[in-house]
């Protein structure tokens, strides 16, 4: 997987979406205010929600197993304090921090190797969240082109693994270890502005499309870039996403 988004790691970091204010506030609120709380960023990838928790004042280490995509998280304007690292076997001391975060990325995880890892290196009930954003334009043509598409090409993609944010508690498998108490789920709904341009650079940047061979890759890019361009002939795009967020105190 690191290998997968090592080699899109431009493309990731240029054009993937930042993430809601309602988030960051449903965290807030949570932990009493963010500001001064140390976070451990998990699967942070280039750093994106990591540059978003230091706006808000906390004190982030933001760690990945993806070496191309830690070196754009330490290039950034204020480089995020990072290191290659695996959650299974987080080199951190035990009880540091507040929050451990998982942007987009909880589902990559072994949850029975890595919730020990979360309740270690969190205080004593710590917080563990964890969510995704995704395009919610369903009934549009092309959207409805699109997922099928990437459905058609992509072995490893279906337009179910949007609701992996949408589980109840009792089948998030984190629930199932124990080591957290009933977890609390937020919604927040919004639309992303974003270039077409940019958008095929993030489809581009996605584990399901960069896994294929180079050739099937460019015809699907190509068959893409004629269902966006149609739907949205001035280049620029308002999709309407949610995200969902999980948070759960350490037991």
């Amino acid at each position: 997987m690191p290998a997968l988004f090592d080699g899109v790691a431009d493309h990731y970091d240029r054009a993937r979406p930042s993430y809601p204010d309602g988030i960051y506030d449903a965290l807030d609120a949570e932990l009493d205010g963010l500001s001064g709380k140390v976070v451990v960023d998990l699967g942070a990838g280039t750093g994106i929600a990591s540059r978003q928790l230091l706006a808000r004042g906390a004190q982030v280490i933001a760690l990945d197993l993806a070496e191309q995509m830690i070196r754009r998280a330490r290039r950034a304007d204020p480089p995020t304090p990072s290191a290659v690292a695996d959650g299974c076997a987080v080199p951190l001391r035990s009880g540091c921090a507040e929050l451990v975060s998982f942007a987009q990325s909880w589902h990559w995880f072994d949850v029975a190797r890595t919730a020990p890892e979360i309740v270690r290196v969190l205080v004593p009930g710590g917080l563990w969240a964890a969510w995704w954003s995704h395009p919610r334009a369903d009934g549009e043509e092309w959207f409805e082109a699109l997922q099928a598409l990437l459905e058609r090409a992509c072995p490893s993609y279906s337009r179910q693994h949007r609701n992996t944010g949408n589980r109840t508690w009792e089948d998030e498998p984190v629930g199932a270890t124990g080591l957290f108490r009933t977890g609390r789920k937020v919604i927040v709904a919004w639309a992303r502005e974003v270039s077409c341009h940019d958008w095929i650079l993030e489809t581009r940047s996605t584990s399901y499309v960069s896994a294929l061979d180079p050739g099937a890759r460019e015809i699907l890019i190509s068959a893409i870039d004629q269902v966006i361009a149609g739907g949205f002939p001035s280049g620029r795009m308002r999709v309407p996403y949610s995200t969902h967020v999980w948070m759960a105190r350490a037991a």
